[in-house]
Parts: structure tokens; C-alpha cells; sequence
């Protein structure tokens, strides 16, 4: 799935110590469907949880979880617009006074347009991007990736 090996790129890209030590990052995927639905266009979609795990973890919580924000508001920006305001949840288990292992669960969707070549041989598959919403208040400008953008370890869109 495209949007697991996006976050992969993007915490080891931000967060120092699982550039240097890239097996304390786990990735996997749990609990997939397909969503499809016979109509005018041949599209489907994913739909999982995708389950971070970062282990020996010795840093602040919180410079896991802005990182992990900013990819959020990216990558799946209806997340940051849910009633309850939470766009994922996490576990944690604290190893010791300094490290401890942090699972994240976050739901994802990942959409599928199939199109059938102009010869009627063979099918084209294209991803589209995911919606991005205008600002639901005036005058707020603060995003999540805007505080990172000014670092130039993070993966550009072109790495995807």
C-alpha cells in the first residue's frame, strides 16, 4: 500500500534515531478491505489500519506524534476533521525510565480508478490524490506540515 511505505519514508526521514537505527520501525497492515461497487466507473479502494510500531523509543512522545500529524494532515486530511478530533490512537509500553515502545493505529483509504485502454486491451490503474479542504476558519493558517517545511530532511512528493 502506497500510503504505509509513504509513512515509512516519512518518520525515518524526521525523526534522527530510526534513520540511525531503521529496525526500531515497524510497519504493517491489519484489518484490510476492498471497497468496490459495480457503477459507471471501475474504481475501488482500500480501506486498513495501518499500525506504526517504534520500539526503544527514547524520546519525547510528542516529537513522534507532530511528525506523525503532519503526515496525517498530507496524506489523509479527513482524519483532522473527524467530530471526535481523533485522527489516530496509540499504546504505549514504558520499558524503562527512558525508552518505552509506541504502537500507533491510524485508519486509512487508499482510492483506485481503473481505466480500460482506448484499444480495449488491457487497464490502466491511476491514485488519485486525496481531497484537500479549504480552511473551515477565517484567518487560520497553522498546518502541522507548515512547522516541518522548513526542514530538508523530510521526503518530497517526487520520493512517493
Amino acid at each position: 500500500m502506497r500510503k504505509a511505505d509513504s509513512l515509512r519514508r516519512w518518520l525515518a526521514a524526521y525523526i534522527p534515531d530510526l534513520k540511525t537505527h531503521p529496525d526500531r520501525l515497524q510497519i504493517y497492515l491489519e484489518g484490510g478491505t476492498i471497497n468496490a461497487r459495480q457503477s459507471r466507473t471501475l474504481s475501488f479502494g482500500y480501506q486498513y489500519t495501518v499500525k506504526v510500531l517504534v520500539c526503544d523509543f527514547a524520546g519525547d512522545p510528542d516529537m513522534l506524534m507532530v511528525p506523525i500529524l503532519a503526515w496525517v494532515e498530507k496524506e489523509q486530511p479527513q482524519l483532522l476533521r473527524r467530530q471526535d478530533s481523533a485522527p489516530f490512537s496509540f499504546e504505549a509500553e514504558i520499558l524503562d525510565t527512558e525508552t518505552s515502545d509506541i504502537e500507533i493505529s491510524i485508519d486509512l483509504t487508499e482510492n483506485r480508478l481503473v481505466k480500460v485502454r482506448a484499444d480495449g486491451k488491457g487497464y490502466d490503474i491511476e491514485r488519485p490524490e486525496e481531497p484537500r479542504f479549504a480552511d473551515a476558519f477565517a484567518g487560520v493558517d497553522a498546518t502541522f506540515s507548515g512547522i516541518l517545511a522548513g526542514d530538508d530532511t523530510l521526503p518530497s512528493d517526487s520520493a512517493a
